[in-house]
């Protein structure tokens, strides 16, 4: 008897059961509607607040007048006039000085081979300030091959190549020089890569000797026209006195300084030294002409 109970019980229970679960469900339904529904309603007032922040500030700095450029000032050692540098700068009077690239202002400007060094700065509130270094040719590099042509290379004394630039209205832009510079004769192509330092350890060494001759007495007393690099830890010189200086690769002022005494003792006796060889160590060889 109490089986059958049981029995005739059980499709009510099972009934509540469906109704219970599935009013549980409805309430969660409703409750991840209403929770999706605020998150979207958050979601869109944070990007309207954002819009309108950026629209406010669009307004009061980047179409502002107040911070258009009014003057661009330039400060350059070298060749390029303020004219150029703004030019190759990218940048012109009447832009917003705050929405400027200082970054891609720089870049532009140190793409050129002849420039060494660039600061770039704003200037409250309508100027901008540009500062170039330019780099100073110490030699010209001669490459004996067909592929370069008569094209020119200068190279500066941390070896860095650079070649003029030639400008659509036919103006041609020379490395800065501080007199007439001395060619750096037997370079190979691959030591012609503008805008790249140089790896050969010959033409670092001819470098130095020209900077060492600077500072010796040999250096007043002649003027470099030539250097051969194209002889094994040798360098030879030829000068506009038409003098030829053979010298070795080590220890350049020993060997200057024997040069000045004797460029000294020929010019006291009015001779002209025609060829001097300084890679003997003891009693150098020396001609002399009258």
């Amino acid at each position: 008897m109490k089986l059958g109970n049981r029995r005739k019980m059980r499709p009510e229970y099972l009934l509540d059961v469906k109704v219970q679960t599935r009013g549980r469900s409805l309430r969660r339904l409703r409750v991840g509607t209403a929770l999706l529904v605020g998150l979207g309603m958050i979601v869109l007032t944070g990007y309207g607040i954002c819009w309108l922040v950026k629209a406010t500030i669009h307004r009061l700095v980047y179409d502002n007048p107040r911070f258009a450029i009014r003057q661009i000032v330039v400060d350059d050692d070298g060749v390029l006039t303020p004219a150029r540098v703004v030019q190759f700068a990218g940048v012109r009077v009447g832009e917003n000085l705050l929405s400027i690239n200082l970054d891609r202002v720089r870049s532009n400007l140190e793409m050129l081979p002849l420039v060494r060094a660039v600061e770039v700065r704003r200037m409250q509130p309508d100027r901008l300030f540009i500062r170039v270094a330019e780099r100073t040719a110490v030699a010209r590099l001669r490459v004996a091959t067909r592929e370069m042509g008569d094209e020119t290379f200068y190279i500066d004394r941390a070896g860095f190549v650079m070649k003029a630039i030639r400008l659509p209205d036919g103006t041609v832009l020379q490395p800065q020089t501080p007199r007439p510079v001395p060619v750096l004769a037997g370079v190979t192509l691959a030591d012609a890569r503008v805008g790249r330092q140089v790896e050969s350890e010959q033409i670092y060494r001819a470098l130095e000797l020209l900077d060492k001759l600077d500072q010796a007495v040999a250096g007043s007393l002649l003027e470099v026209e030539q250097i051969d690099l194209s002889k094994p830890r040798q360098l030879v010189l030829t000068t506009r006195q038409r003098t030829t200086v053979k010298v070795d690769v080590e220890d350049f002022p020993q060997q200057l300084r024997r040069l000045g005494v004797i460029l000294r003792w020929a010019q006291q006796r009015q001779k002209s030294v025609q060829v001097v060889d300084l890679t003997v160590n003891r009693g150098v060889p020396v001609t002399f002409v009258n």
